[in-house]
Order: C-alpha cells, then structure tokens, then sequence
C-alpha cells in the first residue's frame, strides 16, 4: 500500500503547478521516453462536450471489430485507473506505479529536471508509454483543454474528431466562439480526416484550418446526419455508406445520437485506411458502448439520473433529454459547479425543470463554496446548501421529505465521481 501512496502522491503532488499550457514539457518527457507516441495509430478527440462518449462509441465498435484499442480520458470519477483503458480493462496500479516512477526518475535524471511539469503531462505521456508497451492497433486519445497547446496534441493521428464548440474556459482560450474553435481546429493535421459536429461560425473556422491542412473536413448536417426514429433508435445517412434502425441501448440521450453519429463517420474513413469494420461490429458497438455519469439513471422509479453536464452547453443537451425522457416532472436538483463555469446561466436553464436546488461543493479546489452559492442565489426561494456531497446525499437519500421525489445530480465530472463512490456504499436505497 505504501508503494501505491508513492506513486498517486507524485502524480496528484504535480497539481501544484496547475495548468501550464504549452508543448515543450510533454515533448521532453516524451523524447525521453523515446517518443512513445509514435508507435501506436491514434485518433484525437477535441472539443467541448461529448468527447468522452464519442471516445466510448470508437473503443467499443473497433473492440468489437477485434482490434486492440487503447483509451485515454480525462477527468477519472472514482479511479485514476479509468483514464487508461485497453477495451474495457482499465490499467493497473501496479502499472501507474511502475511507469509513473520510470517517468519520475528520467526527469529527475535529465538536464530539464527543474521544468514544472504537470499532472497532465505527466499523466499523458504515461498513458502513452503504456499504449506504445502493450502494442495496440490503436488508442483514442482525448484532448485535456483546447487543443492547440494542450498536451496530446503532439500526436499525428488518423482522424481527428471535433465534437462541437461551446464558450468554455475562456480564459484560456479566448471569449468568441471563433477564437475557441481555432484553439481546437490548432490540432488539425495534414492527412488526418477531420469529423466535426461543429456548426455556423465554428464550422468556418475549422473548415479554413483544414483547407491549410489540405484534409478534408467532414461536418455533421453537410457530410452526414442521422434522424431519430425513436427514443433510443436513429438511421445514419453517411459520407458513403448508411444504416436504418441503429439501436442506443446503454448510453442513451437525444445528444448520443450526435456523438455515435461523429464515431461512425469516424469508423468509415477509417475503412479507407484498412481497417475491416462490419455492419454487425457497427450495431453491436453502438449497443454495447457504455459512459458512466452521461444521463445515467441509477434509480428508475422515482428516477434518479446523475449527468456529468458541466457548462451551458452540457446543461441544454441534459435538459433536451429531461424533456424527451421525463417531461413535466419536476426534479430535487443537486448541483456542484466549479467557478470558472456559468453557474447563473446554468440554474436559470434548469428551473422549468426543478421543485428545489440543492447547491454543494465538491472537493475540486476550483469548486464553489457555500458561502459563494449563498451570496449567488441570495433571496431566492426553494434553494437548500449543504457542506459537502455525501451530506446532501445522505439527506436526499434517507429522509421521508424525499422518498418519492426525482433526483437530477449534475453540475460537475468532479461531483459525479463523489456522487457515485458514495452511492455504491448505499446501493440498496436506490432499489
């Protein structure tokens, strides 16, 4: 256990530097590491919203196909472990231990030892000297922030997805939309197909950058598209190929039409470069795909639904679902929000879909105290504070005020990871 503490005390030790943006850490780690990424194929995953389930589609359809398939994502809910996978075996400690001290001690040994590198960096270079150790056909890597100088974006990928362009995280990346789009179309590389559900002005942007790239651009509602024919089952009219009655049956939402849509579009270009993907690999994939905390209901009557909407954008796409699979219920919604999101814009969005807010911090520094919640939504009515997560849960969990009542757990991946970790302890009061 010791050595175990060692190694996630390095590792989490780093976040005292923040985020520093930029490619010059990841590149030296790398190169010191004899440039891991580049022997395995890739596919880069920017953008604001849904990588990480357009990430889950890719890894279980190219599983499905027999291909070994490497994932890296980011932020983890209750293990470190969940942000390196191969299929759905996540690494293990042993694993971290081991490459997160080989990392530690060829810094420590180099020249450019003094360089404050962060956990990201750190943590991305070691899923890559994973992938690059267990030979995989090929790994879907997630961008962290932005894109442009986030570090993944050292890799030469097949295919580079853009899920879509929201105003987040402005401070780094820019306050316009175009101004963000261009951060993440940055990633644009030469030869590598870009799949996008970017719209309007983002789209402009990013078909320019492929246009200096000369790939070509692949856009959702101008190259493809899918129709919804059901509350979990669409048809998907391709770049050349189309399928009927494709079927949602674990991760499910209005909003994972769009993101199974991007994997697909991914999944045929990919055929164009030799991979053999059959329509059965496509149906069982898409079925079998599966992102805890994405408009997961840990309790189905009264529901109980937990979603890891995160920003204005993530919130409307949750509320486009409330409003497909629960209208007119009225939620008990517990929300944690971190400070650099619209919290205001957030809440305002949620109320036609709330009986009572319950505002809590999670345990990210960056998280809203109660103090900042209280001075926020001064005056207003139905609004309850608690400490922490696990009070509120315990409250909305086992008091008789809310035996019966909807329960909506959003705001945050940082609070869902609480959420659950809690919740699996006390299982038989979701049943």
């Amino acid at each position: 256990m010791k050595k175990e503490k060692g190694h996630y005390s390095y590792l989490y030790g780093l976040e005292k530097y923040g985020i520093v943006l930029g490619l010059d850490n990841i590149n030296i780690i790398l190169s010191l590491l004899g440039n891991p990424e580049k022997k395995f194929p890739s596919i880069h995953v920017v953008g604001t919203n849904g990588k990480g389930s357009t990430t889950a589609f890719l890894t279980t359809i190219l599983s499905k196909a027999g291909y070994k398939v490497g994932r890296y994502t980011s932020p983890h809910l209750i293990s470190f472990t969940e942000r390196i996978t191969i299929g759905n075996k996540k690494i293990s400690d042993k694993d971290v231990a081991r490459l997160a001290f080989m990392i530690r001690d060829r810094i420590a040994s180099s020249k450019e030892r003094e360089r404050p590198y962060t956990f990201f960096e750190v943590t991305t270079a070691l899923a890559f000297q994973y992938f690059a150790e267990q030979e995989v056909d090929i790994a879907i890597i997630e961008a962290g922030l932005g894109g442009r100088l986030d570090a993944t974006n050292v890799l030469n990928p097949l295919a580079t997805v853009i899920t879509n362009i929201g105003l987040e995280h402005k401070e780094f990346l820019g306050d316009t939309i175009e101004a963000i789009a261009a951060e993440k179309a940055a990633v644009i590389k030469p030869n590598a197909p870009v799949i996008t559900a970017a719209q309007q002005d983002a789209l402009k942007v990013i078909d320019s950058f492929g246009e200096k790239a000369k790939t070509p651009v692949f856009a959702l509602n101008r190259d493809f598209r899918f129709q919804k024919t059901g509350l979990t089952v669409f048809d998907y009219f391709g770049i050349k190929s189309s399928f009927e009655k494709l079927r949602l049956k674990k991760l499910v939402g209005i909003n994972q039409f769009e993101n199974a849509s991007l994997a697909l579009a991914v999944i045929e270009n990919l055929l164009n470069k030799g991979f053999n993907i059959s329509e059965l690999h496509l149906r069982k994939g898409l079925e079998e795909a599966n992102w805890e905390g994405r408009f997961e209901h840990v309790r189905k009557n009264p529901p109980f639904i937990i979603d890891g909407a995160h920003n204005p954008h993530g919130v409307q796409s949750l509320i486009n679902n409330l409003s497909t699979f629960h209208p007119s219920k009225a939620f008990v919604i517990i929300l944690n929000v971190l400070r650099d999101k619209d919290i205001v814009e957030m809440v305002n969005a949620l109320k036609p879909f709330a009986e009572l807010f319950v505002l809590v911090p999670n345990k990210n520094e960056r998280s809203h105290t109660i103090e900042e919640y209280q001075r926020l939504f001064d005056g207003e009515d139905n609004f309850l504070y608690f400490k922490d997560i696990p009070s509120a849960l315990k409250e909305i969990l086992f008091s008789k005020r809310f035996a019966k009542k909807p329960v909506l757990f959003t705001g945050s991946l940082y609070g869902v990871g609480e959420a659950k970790e809690y919740l699996k302890k006390h299982q038989k009061k979701l049943c």
